[in-house]
């Protein structure tokens, strides 16, 4: 639970702190006066001036703010001031106001070919339907999944969980739900090898011995079994790592 707040507040930080980042720098193209770049919400625990801009520590820690001269000001002195954002065109205001929008749509784009680069340009995408993609090599497959477990049954007393991937029955790569159900009665009352990739996508191989007489309605392992269509891309070239879609 400490760890999830943990996480929740960092990703806001960097959502709310990447969409001031933006509305600062268009600011500053126009020449408008930033008196601050908080990070967090005060009250203020620590600050420093660099340039005309006090960049604060604040204590929330609940994202962050950009403070320009003139964007709530009553003072006629500082609303005719030429670096105030009352003064700009309307269309630069327009510009600083969106920014902030476009900084967070650049981030998601960042993050994502992060991702990419750590997957190197592999991904899978689910399907509901037979869609081809542009510029990659499609390969469409069936993943078996684990949709429940019964308790007490060969599959539970095994370790299999509900959500983990069945890749293998002994060395055979398991494609369908109905290979898995064929090949569990051809084992029946001998031990078997089951390669699992768990919801965190870590792999382990676990034994089990499918049971010659279940209970009405649950099967030799005591599973239920579901199936999800997917696309596995392979992103070969530059513009295909970054242009490439449905079609």
């Amino acid at each position: 639970m400490f760890f999830t707040i943990i996480v929740f507040i960092i990703t806001l930080l960097v959502l709310v702190v990447s969409h001031e980042f933006g509305h600062f720098i268009a600011a500053k193209k126009f020449g408008i006066g930033v008196l601050e770049f908080g990070f967090g919400l005060p009250p203020r625990v620590w600050g420093k001036k660099w340039g005309e801009t006090l960049v604060s520590l604040n204590l929330l820690p609940l994202g962050g703010f950009v403070r320009l001269m003139g964007e709530d000001e009553t003072d006629k002195k500082v609303l005719k001031n030429k670096s105030s954002f009352a003064v700009k065109p309307v269309w630069q205001r327009i510009i600083v106001v969106v920014a902030g929008v476009v900084m967070n749509l650049v981030l998601a784009a960042v993050i994502f070919y992060i991702v990419l680069f750590a997957q190197g340009f592999k991904e899978q995408i689910p399907l509901l339907s037979p869609y081809k993609f542009a510029a990659v090599d499609q390969i469409n497959e069936a993943l078996v999944f684990i949709g429940g477990v019964t308790p007490d049954a060969p599959a539970d007393k095994g370790g299999i969980k509900s959500g983990d991937q069945v890749l293998k029955f002994n060395e055979t790569k398991v494609v369908s739900g109905e290979q898995l159900v064929s090949l569990t009665k051809d084992y029946v009352g001998k031990e078997v090898s089951l390669t699992l990739k768990s919801s965190e996508s870590q792999e382990r191989v676990v034994k089990v011995t499918p049971r010659a007489n279940p209970p009405a309605g649950q099967g030799a392992l005591g599973v239920e079994i579901g199936t999800a269509t997917v696309a596995n891309l392979n992103y070969e070239t530059l513009p295909q790592k970054l242009f490439s879609g449905f079609t």
